[in-house]
């Protein structure tokens, strides 16, 4: 979803004021959480038997959001611990910020979406007080942006959508497989073919977004653990590599991510309580 919000401000034209990738980070996160901007809910026909609530519902923010959105703030915490303990050399230069900071803006944005029930996630996740305080605000004004850009790719279309709603197939966004080799990737192709939430995504994507052009989201081999959108050739590219990054990354969860929030989240009530 990251790298199709970079196809979304590009196809509509929206002007990057700051790091075009926090940007696309608060995005998607608002894509997950929003209520406004929220894509609607797949009929019961068309939604695969293994997903689960996606896209997710309008009203009070369901617990599966929660859950994939502490998935991903898990991620760069394991991320960020691992590079740590390795005593990796900082990436200051690179266009990303780095993975803590990209993890105290999920979840200022999540506990932003409903602060007054999200309190043990807010401690849980460390997010200080001084900055929870902006994290309500942040989130509408990130809604507000979500919104500018589905009414700007509305009003800018070269094509209307046809007469059932649906975009015309020359502009919408398509998925491609290209044949996975190694074992892992070929495990991953069926799974992502079958089982995921790839095709709920994009046909809500379709339904939402009318795009100037067609725009390709293609899995294949790239030879690193990446995702990148290449605006010249209207691709998405997947690479089957990043999933193995996940792969590994899922063996440090309960360590360093599950334990440790509920370490922190034990120790801050059994401090109120003797307050």
């Amino acid at each position: 979803m990251h790298e199709l919000t970079h196809v979304l401000i590009d196809e509509a034209g929206i002007p990057v004021l700051g790091r075009e990738e926090d940007q696309a980070d608060y995005l998607t996160a608002i894509t997950f959480l929003s209520q406004k901007t929220g894509f609607p809910v797949l009929p019961a026909e068309k939604k695969l038997p293994v997903v689960n609530e996606w896209p997710p519902d309008f009203g009070p923010l369901t617990p599966s959001a929660i859950t994939r959105m502490q998935d991903i703030i898990d991620s760069w915490r394991i991320e960020w611990t691992i590079s740590e303990q390795d005593n990796m050399a900082l990436p200051w230069a690179d266009p990303h910020a780095l993975e803590i900071q990209r993890l105290y803006d999920m979840v200022c944005l999540t506990y932003g979406r409903d602060p007054r029930r999200l309190e043990d996630f807010r401690i849980q996740n460390e997010l200080p007080q001084d900055r929870a305080e902006l994290c309500e605000e942040d989130f509408a004004k990130s809604e507000r942006g979500l919104e500018f850009i589905k009414t700007t790719l509305k009003n800018h279309a070269r094509t209307p959508p046809g007469p059932s709603g649906k975009t015309p197939p020359d502009f919408a966004i398509d998925v491609k497989f290209e044949e996975a080799v190694s074992p892992p990737h070929k495990q991953y192709q069926l799974w992502l073919q079958n089982a995921s939430i790839i095709y709920p995504l994009i046909d809500a994507l379709n339904r939402d977004y009318y795009l100037p052009r067609r725009i390709v989201v293609r899995f294949r081999v790239c030879g690193q653990p990446n995702a990148f959108w290449e605006p010249k050739n209207a691709e998405v590219n997947m690479c089957y590599e990043l999933l193995d990054r996940f792969v590994f990354l899922s063996q440090f969860r309960k360590q360093y991510a599950e334990d440790r929030r509920a370490n922190v989240l034990g120790k801050a009530k059994a401090s109120l309580a003797f307050q």
